[in-house]
């Protein structure tokens, strides 16, 4: 086992709900390891015909 650290561009979905966003972010992070630690550090406004972008610093444990 060993940590890694990311930092990821995630699209908010705009049917996306704000009380469902930390499932999203969880289950995107575990496409890369099982998640210790996350944070949003950023968040884009939707502009027209684009979605909104989170950016997100996390580690975690890849086996």
């Amino acid at each position: 086992m060993r940590l890694k650290s990311l930092d990821l561009q995630l699209d908010w979905p705009e049917a996306l709900l704000i009380q469902d966003l930390r499932i999203y972010v969880l289950d995107e992070l575990r496409n890369f390891g099982n998640p210790i630690r996350w944070a949003i550090t950023s968040i884009s406004p939707s502009k027209p015909g684009c979605s909104r972008k989170l950016t997100i610093e996390a580690v975690v444990i890849i086996t």
